[in-house]
């Protein structure tokens, strides 16, 4: 039997014994934690190689995109003044994960020398991008504290909702390595996806409540539209945000768990339809 190339010496093609992926997955990323922390490095230098500003520039995109609707917002719409800090709310998180998908989609076919002539887990090449996103994502987050200070809610904030944040984020990382992978790995096969990608973030920046908030518009919809809405796990995840930095209260646990186990669903087809792939990269690219 052909076994795959690939670093993991008990994964093999056909209808060999598969050791659970996700397991398999996370402890080739630790075993090989050196590798990803090269590319993070090299992928950080390669961004802000040669640049005055350096890492300002990761915060200069979501500020311009605030300043210039929230002047729609106010001037056409009648918008409160603290409308910055509710969409800035939904925005940081957003554009995370459309950085990870999108540079996910490119990570593995720009790395062709590496995969061709090195071997190491490939699904390291994908969390790097992960990785280097999350210090962006880290460092325009203090654009959501700069903004709540700024421009206040009407209310308190602080309080023990607070302690639902590393959930949401880590649901929000997780939605992004499952969808990053999946996308990675078609992307060799089909080179289509990488264009259908950058088309499905601009339907999905009007789709999910960022230049709105989702309670007001679904209120007076019927159930089913308000679950269908919130079966897409980000506009669960954006309002979830939003309910505990801007309203000050816990996320709707029902759109939580929902988010959850579409997340979690999601998880296992991008880990699955890497590694079906894996074997196929040198060969297609």
């Amino acid at each position: 039997m052909r076994r795959e190339d690939s670093s993991s010496g008990d994964r093999q093609v056909g209808f060999a014994i598969i050791p659970p992926l996700q397991v398999q997955t996370f402890t080739d990323i630790v075993r090989y934690r050196f590798v990803l922390e090269n590319l993070v490095a090299k992928n950080l230098k390669a961004l802000y190689r040669n640049m005055a500003l350096g890492f300002f520039w990761s915060i200069l995109n979501p500020l311009v995109m605030a300043v210039v609707l929230t002047a729609v917002q106010l001037k056409f719409f009648g918008q409160q003044a603290w409308w910055p800090s509710t969409f800035l709310c939904a925005l940081i998180p957003y554009n995370f994960f459309a950085y990870c998908v999108s540079g996910c989609a490119n990570s593995v076919i720009g790395n062709a020398s590496l995969v061709t002539k090195v071997r190491f887990p490939r699904q390291i090449l994908p969390i790097a991008v992960i990785v280097t996103n999350l210090v962006h994502f880290a460092i325009q987050s203090t654009l959501v504290v700069a903004a709540l200070l700024w421009f206040p809610p009407p209310h308190d904030v602080v309080g023990w909702h607070f302690l639902w944040l590393p959930v949401i984020v880590a649901l929000n990382l997780a939605l992004a390595v499952g969808l990053g992978l999946l996308v990675a790995g078609a992307n060799v096969v089909y080179r289509d996806v990488q264009y259908i990608v950058d088309s499905v973030m601009t339907v999905l920046f009007w789709l999910c409540p960022l230049v709105y908030d989702a309670g007001p518009v679904l209120a007076n919809s019927p159930r089913w539209q308000f679950w269908l809405y919130f079966l897409n796990p980000l506009s669960g995840l954006l309002d979830s945000y939003r309910a505990v930095l801007f309203w000050g209260r816990a996320p709707d646990l029902g759109v939580l768990a929902l988010a959850t186990v579409v997340i979690a669903l999601l998880g296992v087809a991008g880990v699955r339809s890497f590694w079906k792939h894996e074997h196929r990269f040198a060969d297609l690219i």
